[in-house]
Formats: structure tokens, sequence, C-alpha cells
């Protein structure tokens, strides 16, 4: 494969020149798609912003070798569009970072000439999803703002990696499952599949689920969910013998590919340690890391980020409990499937922040859509609002 880091020669400033054609691309997409939407300029403003992100992350928050699978990214885009690698190859191979890197070599943006150039490409996918969860009424006066302003998912689509493809594609199977579209869902499902399996087996299960017991419109209701948790965990016994041991090798790599030591890593011993985590891994994964916890400045901002999401996760459940506890059930199932699949394999505290957001950002989106949560801090003399006819929110034009 040819060489592309000449960029190199080009210095701070210069590297960055080269990706202004992106940017404009990214702001144009901004403003004409809001403008047809007729989307409120402070809206705007926001996605306008978020554009510039690439530019300030690598090199300038934190070395671009801080995250250095975004080089893999990078050098596998630059090889599909050079023609040195071959799709089809990608596709058979198994390898998730070359079909990752083939699906964001696909989206029609000039060729990434620094690590940082990928990041506009998701910045893209995160307007594009914008304008998406518009059109589709998904978003409330909350759950617009928790998108445009969650610090992790602001970083994450703007670095050179899959998460945001991972992201836009598991946003869509929920979108299209809500609407019963079923042949729309799977195809959105699928990419997942080929970049990150564990999301499209958690997403599968609960995608099923939402289809069975059509819960945008009737819920699932607390029994039902009730007896799914009890399979489950049924299920989560009956399959410790198999399960373990490959839990086990999935902690060891991941805390190795993040720089531990294998010695260094707890593995689970027996049945009961397996059921004990995996019913108390799902809270802590999703807090993690604590204040006390964080070994670099990004972790230690990341870890405040933490509280005040929970905060606001609290408020949001509930108020959704109040109102639809019959569909707040369902997004509660899926948080808790999702928590604790990676919370007993993931031990790395940055890698956990990274993996989550996309279920963090799912949650609010969807629990605010399906159970009508407005406001983070609704006025008590308008609870009796909730016993009249809903209609879709729409995001605010004023």
């Amino acid at each position: 494969m040819s060489d592309p880091d000449w960029i190199n020669a080009y210095g701070f400033l210069g590297t960055r020149l080269f990706d202004l054609p992106s940017l404009f691309i990214c702001l144009l997409t901004v403003f004409v798609l809001g403008y047809k939407f007729n989307i409120s300029p402070k809206y705007q403003v926001v996605l306008a912003l978020h554009c510039f992100l690439p530019f300030v992350l690598n090199d300038v928050l934190f070395s671009a070798s801080y995250m250095g699978d975004q080089f893999r990214y990078w050098r596998g885009v630059n090889g599909f569009r050079s023609g040195e690698l071959s799709f089809i190859e990608a596709l058979v191979n198994g390898d998730t970072v070359l079909t990752a890197s083939a699906l964001l070599a696909l989206i029609p943006f000039p060729t990434p000439v620094s690590v940082i150039s990928l990041g506009f490409y998701n910045t893209f996918l995160y307007i594009i999803l914008f304008f998406v969860l518009h059109v589709k009424k998904i978003f409330t006066k909350v759950s617009v703002w928790f998108y445009l302003l969650f610090p992790s998912a602001a970083l994450y689509t703007a670095l050179s990696l899959r998460e945001t493809l991972i992201f836009f594609f598991m946003i869509l199977t929920i979108v299209y499952a809500r609407e019963s579209k079923v042949f729309r869902s799977v195809i959105c499902i699928a990419p997942l599949y080929l970049i990150k399996f564990q999301n499209f087996f958690i997403l599968g299960p609960i995608v099923l689920l939402y289809f069975i017991f059509n819960v945008a419109r009737k819920g699932m209701g607390v029994t039902k969910a009730l007896i799914i948790g009890a399979i489950s965990l049924a299920g989560l016994l009956l399959s410790a013998p198999i399960a373990i041991p490959l839990v086990n090798k999935f902690r060891v790599a991941m805390f190795v590919e993040d720089g531990g030591e294998a010695e260094n890593i707890s593995l689970i011993t027996g049945a009961g340690d397996f059921v004990f985590q995996g019913l108390t891994s799902a809270l802590y994964f999703l807090s993690k890391p604590l204040p006390w916890e964080a070994s670099s400045a990004l972790q230690f901002v990341q870890s405040f980020e933490n509280l005040i999401v929970l905060a606001i996760l609290y408020l949001i459940t509930r108020q959704a409990w109040q109102k639809f506890p019959d569909k707040l059930t369902f997004w509660l199932l899926f948080m808790a499937l999702g928590m604790s699949v990676y919370g007993l394999v993931v031990a790395n505290y940055g890698t956990a922040v990274r993996y989550r957001y996309p279920f963090i950002m799912i949650y609010v989106l969807f629990v605010c859509a399906d159970c009508h949560v407005h406001k983070l801090f609704p006025k008590k003399n308008k609870a009796s609002s909730i016993n009249q006819p809903v209609t879709h929110d729409k995001v605010d034009r004023t």
C-alpha cells in the first residue's frame, strides 16, 4: 500500500488545510438541510460548531496516538480508495477494521489525507442522523439537546473511528422498527454483524421483542419484562459452563488490547460469580470511571460527565415511569442487557466510555419519544396533561 504519511511534511496548519473541503461539505449540509426543514438557528449553530471538532481533537486536546486505532481506519480507507484493497475481500475475511473502513470509504467525501480526515466523515453521519431523527419526529426538547450536547457523542463522532458507523446503524435499526418496517430494519442491522457483532447480538433480540410486543404503541408491561428477565437469568445459569471460558477469553483479550497485562485481570471463577457479575456489572459499566478511578485528565473529565449523565438518566426515567411504565420497562431491559454484556468483558475505563455512549443516546432518544418526556423538570400543575391525547413533539423552531 502506498504510504499516506506524506501529509506530515506540511505541519500542523498545512495538514488541516487539506481538510477544508470536508469541513465545507459538513457546514453546507447543516445549513442547506436546516433551511429545508426549517430547523431552529440555535440547533444549526451547535451542529456547525460540531463540524470544527475534528480540527481540535487529535494532536490538540490529546495525541492522535492516544486512540491509535484511528490510524488503522485511515490507512484502510486510503487502501480502498486507491484500489489496493478489495471491498469483497473486506466483507469475507472477517476483519472488522477493514469492513468498517470499506463502509467509510463509500461516503462521498474527499480522500482522507490525514488521521483527522475521517472525523469529518463521521461528523457528516452525525449531521445526517440529526435530520433523520427530526424528520421521523423522534426528538423532544429534552432529547434534542442531549443529542447535541452529550460530550462523549461529540467526541467519538468527530474522531476517525468506527463508533459513529455503529451508532448510525443502531439508531436507524430502531427507527425503522418503531415504524414496523421490518425489511429496512434488517438492512440497517446487518452491517452491525460485520463491524460490531456484540452490538448485533444485543440489538437483534431487542428489536425482535420490539416487533413482537409493538412497544411503540402498547409497551411491554412490567410483568412481561420480569418474565423475560427471569428467563434470561435462567439462561445465564444454564449457559455458564460454556459462557464463562468465552467471557474470560474476551475479558483478557480486551484488557491486553487496551494496554494491560493478562495476569492483572480478574477472571470469573464459577456460575455464582458469573451471575453476580452479570447482574452488578451493568450499573458499574454505566458509571465508570468514577472520579477517584480516573488516571488521566480526559478520564477525570469523563467521570464528571458520567455523574451528570446519570442524573439526567434518573430524571428521564422517573418521568417515564410516572407516565408510561409499560413502555419504559422495554428500554430498561435494553439498557440492562447492553450494559451487562459489556460490563462483563470491558475493564478499561476509556473503552467503557467509548462503547456505552450509543446505548445511552438510544435510551434517552427513545424513552423520551415513547414516553413523551419533554422537560427534565416538568411543572406539577401540568401533570394532568399526561392524560391528554399525545402528539409527536417537533424540534423547537422558535
